[in-house]
């Protein structure tokens, strides 16, 4: 799947200056006079330091984003189309979904994106209204209606049909554990979850070297060493999963990829490795394996994908600095093949079909 290339400066730009460029009847100057562009500009940096000043709109505008990425990156699309941009006209009260989908079947499907943000998420909500022009719009489209959740504090996502969502007073809403039940992220998007054997170990060998040699100094690891000042090159690099080192390209590609954004939890320390010679060690394992079955769950490949952005758009104090990634779909299916051949690196894919509706009163 391709991106097609856009002109945002050029096009995007003249769109927003038709938009909120209103002259006064009998106005006979230039769309380009300068008083009409300098008020086209004041709007828009008004427009902008507003939004970027709403952490809260920042938020929910990324996820929006994000899932578009997700959904070209997994292959199980033909086409990706952001739904809710360009002039609309309507008769009926409509809201415009954020994204439309032509499927690898030819189906398409209209996809809400929502943001659960929560440090402890539990539920999701859409106001009645909300969901009535949207349910308008996917009918006159003749389009099934979906709601991709992104549960933000666990980088995870879930795809439901919006008759999943049940009313509550004034709203409809869905449970996480519901969500995750009902999900469709692999029967639609191929989405699927990673399995292999842990741990992950990303070890660098290090020596020590004289200090007017300009090497990286270090101080009191490990507790061999004291207190005294080393100054270490590193002369080697080794990744293993499961004890087994990874010597093939794409071997090593994908631990590293993984080294970087699983959900494992990873502890490093330093070794002493022999005469002068010193290992720092990172390894990343589950809190609770399950050796009998032979492999433990990494994580999904979209929830590996969602992570992968953050860490390209989030600082270390989880900050913004961007608001989105320059990477072409395709990285998914570079990075984890489903047609790796590998003693060293055995993997599990496991596609996760959604559950059939409970009935009423089941839950």
């Amino acid at each position: 799947m391709k991106r097609l290339s856009r002109r945002p400066e050029q096009i995007e730009t003249l769109n927003f200056h038709a938009a909120v460029d209103v002259p006064a009847p009998g106005e006979q100057r230039r769309v380009s006079d300068p008083a009409r562009v300098g008020a086209t500009v004041a709007q828009f940096e008004a427009g902008l330091r507003d939004s970027l000043q709403s952490p809260s709109r920042i938020r929910g505008w990324v996820s929006d984003q994000l899932f578009g990425l997700v959904a070209a990156d997994l292959g199980g699309c033909k086409l990706v189309k952001q739904e809710d941009a360009g002039v609309l006209f309507y008769e009926d009260d409509v809201k415009l979904p954020d994204w439309r989908l032509t499927l690898l079947s030819d189906k398409n499907i209209l996809v809400e994106v929502k943001a659960e943000d929560d440090n402890h998420p539990r539920v999701s909500k859409l106001r009645l209204a909300e969901v009535a022009r949207l349910k308008r719009y996917a009918e006159l489209n003749d389009c099934p209606l979906y709601i991709a959740v992104h549960w933000v504090a666990i980088s995870m996502w879930t795809l439901v049909p919006i008759d999943d969502y049940v009313r509550f007073g004034d709203h409809f809403e869905i449970g996480l554990q519901t969500a995750f039940k009902r999900n469709h992220m692999c029967s639609l998007l191929s989405d699927r979850m990673l399995g292999l054997k842990p741990p992950l170990e990303f070890r660098l060998t290090m020596e020590a070297v004289p200090e007017e040699d300009g090497a990286t100094e270090i101080e009191g690891e490990p507790e061999e060493v004291g207190t005294r000042k080393l100054s270490l090159v590193t002369t080697a690099v080794h990744m293993f999963a499961g004890g087994e080192e990874m010597v093939d390209k794409s071997e090593t590609a994908l631990v590293w990829f993984l080294l970087q954004h699983a959900r494992w939890p990873c502890e490093e320390r330093m070794e002493v490795a022999g005469d002068g010679v010193w290992e720092m060690v990172f390894t990343m394992a589950p809190e609770q394996s399950h050796a009998e079955q032979g492999f433990d769950i990494i994580g999904a490949l979209s929830e590996l994908y969602t992570r992968m952005f953050y860490t390209g758009t989030t600082s270390l104090e989880d900050e913004t600095t961007k608001l989105s990634i320059d990477v072409e779909p395709g990285t998914l299916p570079r990075l984890v093949p489903t047609d790796l051949k590998s003693d060293r690196l055995p993997l599990w894919h496991l596609r996760i079909d959604p559950s059939a509706p409970a009935a009423v009163g089941d839950e």
